[in-house]
């Protein structure tokens, strides 16, 4: 049986978090059951401001009780049943704690920003730590997730014929397996063209190009064949990454997208972005980043 936590927000950023967690919970049913525990985090700053007028058990009550309303009006009432109230430092530090005494397999979180919306901050303080941290397979998702959205093709996962990539892509199999979906391996490469386009003709760099992607093309399969994947469909985008994953999942109509992460520090973001945050940020179907060492049910 699996279990995933699932972070309730107050202030409806996680209505997409919920709504997704039945839809993984109702595709899993026929095959193995999936257990959903809610996790309202109240930090301390909060919870002190809350008692100055109203006794802790009453302010802990009445939070339990909107939390329930949250989940109910997401339609998932009659399936995230448990919800825990917890006091923490902070939110993210607490959904990561709660993860491990649950027992989860994993997290499933809001972000910020919607599904089309166009703002600076689009996952949110909560969301950046958690993926920063990365306790376990995170599900990031837009807080208006319409689930009439979530496509009926395969399953798509961000590969890089390395070792990195290998806990994601079984996670993205397992998962496939769980909720009946294929899965599409794909690798999206940007040819390092230079000046080269200044001093090439346009049928030179055509031919270069092409050149390039055939032999990205060899060493994915190559990597797939030679770590279990070779039955798998794949293909290679040309382009800028987070959005040629994005127009790769529009295409096939995927439900969702899996990447790895290489958990960068936090002075190695400044000179690198995080291609899993920029997507989880971006994407507007919802992303699953998995830690490089996973090794969850799933990933088994």
């Amino acid at each position: 049986m699996m279990k995933w936590i699932v972070g309730v927000d107050l202030r409806h950023r996680s209505d997409g978090a919920i709504k997704l967690a039945r839809w993984l919970s109702e595709r899993s049913a026929e095959r193995e059951r999936c257990e959903l525990v809610g996790v309202h985090v109240v930090e301390a700053s909060q919870m002190a401001a809350l008692q100055r007028f109203d006794p802790r058990p009453a302010v802990l009550s009445r939070l339990a009780e909107e939390a329930a309303l949250v989940v109910q009006n997401a339609g998932a009432g009659e399936i995230l049943t448990k919800i825990d109230v917890i006091e923490g430092r902070g939110a993210a530090h607490s959904l990561e704690s709660a993860c491990i005494y649950h027992h989860g397999d994993g997290l499933i979180i809001g972000r910020k920003a919607g599904a089309q919306e166009h703002t600076l901050v689009r996952l949110g303080s909560v969301a950046r730590h958690i993926l920063h941290a990365l306790p376990a397979p995170v599900f990031v998702v837009a807080p208006d997730l319409d689930e009439s959205a979530l496509g009926e093709g395969p399953i798509i996962v961000a590969t890089v014929p390395t070792d990195a990539s290998l806990s994601a892509c079984n996670f993205a199999r397992a998962l496939g397996e769980r909720i009946g979906r294929e899965v599409v391996f794909v690798r999206v490469v940007t040819v390092p063209e230079d000046y080269a386009h200044i001093y090439w003709s346009g049928e030179a760099l055509e031919a270069f190009r092409a050149e390039f992607l055939d032999r990205a093309r060899e060493q994915l399969r190559d990597w797939l064949a030679a770590n279990g994947f070779g039955d798998a469909r794949y293909e290679v985008r040309y382009g800028p990454e987070v959005g040629e994953l994005v127009a790769a999942a529009n295409l096939h109509a995927s439900p969702l997208i899996v990447t790895g992460s290489r958990l960068l520090g936090t002075f190695e973001r400044m000179l690198t972005p995080s291609t899993s945050s920029e997507l989880a940020a971006h994407a507007p179907c919802p992303v699953v980043v998995v830690p490089p060492d996973h090794r969850g049910k799933l990933a088994t």
